[in-house]
């Protein structure tokens, strides 16, 4: 999307780990679609990407992941400078109380963004 270019977009080697613990088929088939979009976008030189650990010990069980989730999310947000884009209610508010920029999609239309995006 042309809205991007120029853009770093920050990818902590945390959301990687979120989503092959959390997500399952469909759901991770598409984050890795979307990651291989970005890369392409990457190597046509219209963005660049930034893989980063996370300094702190990477959650062990699941139960654990999902509690400390949007906590370390906005942590590295917060550290990294970074815009938020999030569908999740909780995540957003969080990142308002920080004063932390954000950008809520809801959830109705996660599907049709990019519908949406190229009628901006």
């Amino acid at each position: 999307m042309g809205f991007l270019n120029g853009f770093e977009i920050v990818i902590p080697n945390f959301v990687e780990y979120t989503v092959d613990v959390l997500c399952e088929n469909r759901l991770k088939s598409s984050f890795y679609s979307e990651l291989d979009e970005l890369r392409k976008l990457e190597n046509d030189k219209i963005i660049s990407i930034l893989y980063c650990d996370y300094e702190k010990p990477l959650p062990e069980g699941r139960k654990e992941l999902i509690d400390l989730e949007d906590e370390y999310i906005l942590e590295i947000a917060v550290i990294t400078n970074s815009i938020l884009f999030t569908s999740d209610k909780g995540l957003r508010d969080e990142a308002d109380s920080v004063k932390q920029p954000v950008i809520y999609i809801p959830p109705k239309y996660q599907r049709h963004f990019k519908e949406l995006a190229n009628g901006l």
